[in-house]
């Protein structure tokens, strides 16, 4: 009798332990096994198996055997043990994160789709073939689609099968989820891409920072280092941040490499998920392109790592478990003793500050394949004469384009029609009762949206709290700018680009591919503002970019500087010259002189004494854990006596913060200069603190406060 200790399927950080099981059939660590866990049954995970128990505890047995192999690799399963604890989360949770959908330690788990395919064998019986029988044989290239098959002859198939010359088998169903491009031809290298390119090839460092302005080429360095790598032998992942960069990066790559890719992001199904997976496991493809999830792809031999974007807050997961991206790359780079390649034009101010330590290796593209940056003009919103949220230059410079057929990106970074809707009798605000905040207003549903949990109401004019019929109307997000542009140029062809508009699958690449074949305006939320590349753009322009200055969050004015700085560099990235209109009531603030200026040094030596007086990272690092519950007081209460746990370090806090999904929120913020006892230090209260039904969510390092 052999036992398994087993990970059951409870993301419960109360959980976060192994439980024994007798098994008497054949297992391996990485396997999923169904197990009794109280009244029901649980899939688990197994970690071990270990030859006698060590619990008195009655020893239940193993009901069945999911996987004849380990889903995950050695390397892959010591990841998610040192991320868990990294990101103070259960074991459990990083092995569902790891994992594609189908391949999920879950009961309620997505199946994978089988397909029928033909084998062929030598039949046990001389059963004659026909001559027609004999030559639709031969004409097959097996093995092959039954349905394949049987769309050139039902009876043909049926008989082949009958005479036993061929078999059924079923395998997991493939799907091609990109359209291979034709193949590209390198251009020819600027003297700063080959030093770049040769100083990293012949470096010693594990981590470097490519800090390349916009425009400079860093695309073509990535896919010339990702050759290198191949010629080698090795395989490269290569990262972007969010979806809508996925095509544009996809379609680069593939035209270079042909069918050598796998795609992996969040829009795939689980069927494709698991697909393109299972190329990587099988070692059918070298290059792996994809969004967060894809760093956790079953590499046997990774050669190279390289990460878009570095910057970028949406390779940070806002649900457990709560890790970086960044943490992931250089563990599994250490690991397979490759090199991992950090890309931006705006670094943040970590990586960048890394870099000054020597941690990691500093190297620049300073300047534009095209050699001339954009021209930014800060208007004045105070004295600029205003029409419908347009100032007169930004009106006149995009009627300019019209006319002379370029394009134009236009950056509001709010979706929606109307951000809020206001009685103009009472003035009572339209609030969420979930989170207590203000809904949207989306004209399309006419419906009240809610931008944090999503939740929609339908739109009554009336106001329920005095019964006015008379709603006032109070600014603007991307669906009414896109009305309103219409509105100003009738003939205009207009594409809008935000969560809204790509819900659907394929609905980035299908926008995208509308912009580059001819339309004249892009409009859209931040995602508008990162990775697009389209040499016809040489006007961008920025509404109401004040609005990310006033958020109350301690990295306000980097996520600003970054977003400003990205969308400028959309423009003017072919031969013709670029301009870039930034609309401002405070064109004197130190983020946007420096997005005027391109001064990224600047920027970072003045956000930095900001940083040090505030005691805030790069100078320390920080936990948020936030406590919820019904009763607002019994939320208090708990996150007080977390509190008084922390003796060594500074905290922050308790504080009420908003609600979500009507559950009251309270929120401790803990600071520590040592990482390591900052997390002891927050496991230790984990285990400690009796929190009976109010719940804990822990974020180690964010990026972002709850507020």
């Amino acid at each position: 009798m052999n036992y398994v200790k087993v990970y059951v399927e409870h993301s419960a950080l109360s959980l976060n332990q192994l439980f024994t099981y007798s098994c008497d059939k054949p297992v391996e660590p990485g396997c999923r096994v169904i197990v009794p866990f109280g009244p029901r049954e649980l899939t688990g995970f197994v970690a071990s198996l270990v030859d006698q128990p060590d619990t008195d505890r009655k020893i239940l047995p193993v009901v069945r055997v999911l996987d004849e192999t380990p889903l995950l690799n050695e390397e892959l399963f010591e990841l998610a043990g040192w991320l868990a604890d990294q990101c103070c989360a259960s074991v459990i949770s990083v092995l569902k994160t790891m994992l594609p959908p189908a391949m999920r330690p879950a009961s309620g788990k997505q199946k994978v789709v089988l397909e029928d395919w033909l084998y062929p064998v030598t039949p046990e019986t001389d059963a004659a073939l026909t001559r027609k029988q004999d030559t639709f044989l031969r004409s097959l290239t097996l093995p092959i689609q039954a349905a394949k098959a049987r769309k050139q002859s039902v009876s043909m198939t049926r008989s082949l099968l009958e005479k036993g010359y061929l078999t059924l088998r079923q395998q997991p169903k493939d799907r091609d989820v990109v359209r291979i491009p034709e193949p590209d031809s390198p251009p020819e290298l600027q003297p700063f891409q080959k030093q770049a390119i040769d100083r990293i090839q012949q470096s010693d460092a594990g981590v470097f920072l490519l800090h390349g302005v916009t425009g400079s080429g860093k695309t073509e360095v990535f896919l010339r280092l990702a050759q290198d790598a191949l010629d080698q032998g090795r395989q490269v992942l290569f990262l972007v941040p969010e979806i809508g960069l996925t095509p544009m990066m996809t379609e680069r790559v593939m035209a270079r490499f042909q069918d050598q890719i796998a795609v992996y992001h969040s829009y795939l199904s689980p069927q494709e998920k698991y697909a393109q997976y299972q190329r990587v496991r099988e070692g059918k493809v070298k290059i792996v392109v994809g969004t967060r999830s894809a760093c956790f792809m079953p590499f046997s031999n990774l050669g190279l790592i390289l990460m878009d974007e570095e910057h970028d807050a949406s390779y940070k997961q806002d649900s457990m478990p709560r890790y970086h991206t960044r943490d992931v790359v250089l563990h599994r780079s250490a690991h397979h003793g490759c090199k991992a390649v950090l890309a931006s034009a705006t670094p943040s101010l970590e990586s960048y500050a890394r870099t000054l330590k020597h941690v990691y290796e500093l190297v620049e593209l300073p300047e534009r394949i095209h050699k001339r940056m954009p021209e930014i003009q800060l208007v004045d919103m105070r004295t600029e004469p205003v029409i419908s949220g347009f100032s007169r230059k930004l009106l006149d410079a995009i009627q300019s384009r019209l006319e002379k057929q370029e394009q134009t990106i236009l950056l509001l970074n709010r979706r929606g029609y109307l951000p809020v809707v206001r009685c103009a009798d009472c003035q009572d605000v339209r609030i969420c009762p979930d989170c207590g905040i203000a809904l949207s207003y989306h004209k399309k549903e006419n419906r009240l949206v809610c931008h944090s949990c999503e939740r929609s109401f339908r739109y009554d004019p009336v106001c329920p709290a005095c019964g006015s019929p008379h709603a006032a109307m109070v600014g603007m997000g991307t669906e009414k700018l896109e009305e309103t542009l219409q509105e100003l140029f009738p003939q205009a062809r207009i594409v809008r680009m935000d969560a809204d508009s790509t819900r659907k699958k394929g609905a980035h690449k299908a926008l995208l591919d509308e912009f580059g074949k001819g339309a004249d305006i892009l409009v859209g939320t931040q995602m508008v503002a990162k990775g697009l590349d389209f040499p016809n753009v040489t006007l961008v322009g920025v509404l109401q970019a004040d609005n990310a200055l006033i958020r109350t969050d301690y990295r306000a004015a980097e996520t600003a500087y970054e977003m400003l700085e990205q969308a400028s560099g959309r423009s003017g990235r072919g031969k013709r010259p670029g301009e870039v209109l930034i609309q401002t009531f405070d064109p004197a603030h130190y983020v946007l002189q420096a997005v005027k200026n391109h001064d990224y040094q600047g920027f970072f030596r003045q956000e930095m004494q900001y940083r040090h007086l505030g005691n805030y990272p790069p100078y320390t690092y920080m936990a948020m854990v936030v406590f919820s519950h019904e009763k607002p007081e019994k939320a208090m209460d708990k996150a007080q006596q977390a509190a008084e746990m922390f003796r060594e370090q500074r905290v922050l806090g308790p504080v009420t913060i908003s609600m979500r999904r009507q559950k009251h929120r309270v929120r401790l913020l803990i600071k520590d200069k040592d990482p390591a006892r900052l997390c002891q230090a927050v496991w230790q209260m984990v285990h400690e603190l009796d929190h009976g039904a109010v719940k804990l969510d822990v974020t180690m390092h964010p990026l972002r406060l709850e507020d």
